[in-house]
Order: C-alpha cells, then structure tokens, then sequence
C-alpha cells in the first residue's frame, strides 16, 4: 500500500472514531480528489477492513460499527488531542489545511518565549549535524561563554531546551533555549550523548493527591488525572534528567489553595 492510500485510511479511521462518521465528499475535499476517487478509497478499505463501518442511511455517512479496530491511528482520546493541537501548530507553519475541524484555542500560544532566530538557527544545525556550537548564554547570575555538543531537543514548562554536553564544565546540562543570545560554529570535536548518564536512565516517578486538599479539590484533580479507583499517579519511564520537570509541574504551588496539588510518593512501585 503506498503512502498515500495509507493517509486515506488513517482519515477515514480518525472521523470514524473521533468526527461522528465522514461522507464521500468530505474525505475527496480533504485530499483534493474527485468524489469518485472517495468512493473507490471506500470500497478498497472496505475490501481490506470488512465490517469496520457501514452507512448510516439516516445521517448520510459511513459510521463505525461494534465490530471497528483502529488499524492506522490509535483509539486514544489524549493522542487525539494531541494530534488536535499539533495540527493546528502545523497549520501555523505550513498554512495548511487539516483533518482536524474542531473549534479550538491553545491559551498556552498567547505567552510565548522569545527566540534569537538566528542564535536558534546555529543551535539546531548543530543539533542535527552532531556539531559543536559556542553560545553566548544569559544565566540567571551572568552571561557565559560556552562550547556546547548538543544531542536532543526537549520542551518542558512552555519552552524549548537542549539537553548538551558542556566542553567547558565538562558535564552535561539542560540549556534553555531562549537564554541563547548569541552562537556560532565551533571546531571541537562534537561529543554525543552517549555519556549521558541521567539521559538514558530512566525511573519511575509516583505522586498522590495532597491531603491538604479540601475533599471536593482532591475528588477533581484525581478525576483530571487517575482512573477510577487510583489512588497514585504514576509515570513510568522518565529519563532521570527529565524529572524535575515533572515534578516541578505537579507539586508547585496552586495559587488557589497555597499548597500543591500532588505530592512525591516515598515508593513509586508502591501501589
């Protein structure tokens, strides 16, 4: 199946499981492809995916039935969401139509950090050419000069990062990606991650709800987070360098209660 008979279908599966069903037409206007085209991608799914939809006379479009299984997205509310978002990002940049019709505001884009772009520009070529990059960095105590090899980009707390190792404290570190003022390209030889001891090491982090809490606090904040009958929240998984930021994010202060919401849990594997 070629990639783009492959988008086909992820759509189709996307509106049957998120958008209430899609006609014919819908699907030919969101690939720029005759409604005939639609109709043969329909048939073809329908010939690979038999019982996954059916049309529903009354409504006009093709619905999932009992029997759908998502085969080329995933049957995930969040990861929806998600895709939500990034859509309407990617829209930004590329000026893009997408599959994605809902009415939807991201709050989080009115505040954003300011970027030297071409500071930015040096950072990221070096990042993807395994380089080594001397930046002007603007810490909260003073201004540095350092020579960095940086290995990922991270975004955490509404910002960019790079994780880097450092040529001159020789270590590796979270830089914050707007703090670059001033880079450029440096001989050195670049360093890769693979040093990186907090980087690959991974653990699991577990909170609970503070107690501190009023009851009816507590019952919301583990209802926008813990399934039914949970009494942790669990995060599986984090990369050791990552941490504080998940923890920073739970367990800062709620400007409504003066307390933090969630609290560290002594024994992550601790049920």
């Amino acid at each position: 199946m070629n990639h783009d008979m492959m988008r086909r279908f992820a759509f189709i599966e996307t509106r049957l499981l998120w958008g209430g069903g899609f006609t014919a037409s819908e699907l030919a206007a969101a690939f720029g492809i005759a409604r005939q085209n639609a109709q043969l991608t329909i048939a073809s799914y329908c010939r690979k995916h038999p019982r996954q939809m059916a049309y529903d006379r009354r409504c006009r479009r093709q619905v999932r039935t009992e029997d759908f299984r998502a085969n080329y997205v995933r049957d995930d509310v969040g990861r929806f969401l998600e895709y939500q978002r990034a859509a309407a990002h990617t829209a930004l940049y590329l000026d893009d139509p997408t599959w994605v019709d809902l009415p939807f505001t991201d709050v989080d884009d009115l505040v954003k950090p300011f970027y030297d772009k071409e500071a930015a520009r040096a950072v990221l070529a070096a990042l993807r050419r395994q380089e080594v990059v001397e930046i002007e960095y603007w810490s909260k105590s003073a201004t540095r000069v350092r020579r960095i090899s940086p290995h990922h980009l991270v975004f955490a707390d509404g910002r960019y990062h790079v994780r880097a190792y450092c040529h001159d404290l020789l270590n590796w570190f979270d830089l914050v990606l707007p703090r670059i003022i001033a880079a450029q390209h440096a001989d050195d030889p670049w360093v890769s991650g693979d040093g990186d001891t907090d980087w690959h090491q991974r653990e699991d982090l577990s909170f609970f709800v503070n107690p501190d809490l009023p009851e009816s606090a507590q019952a919301a904040v583990r209802l926008d987070y813990l399934p039914q009958g949970a009494e942790r929240l669990l995060v599986r998984g984090v990369r050791k360098a990552l941490t504080m930021y998940i923890q920073r994010r739970l367990c800062r202060l709620d400007w409504r209660f003066g307390v933090p919401l969630w609290i560290v849990a002594e024994n992550p594997g601790a049920a």
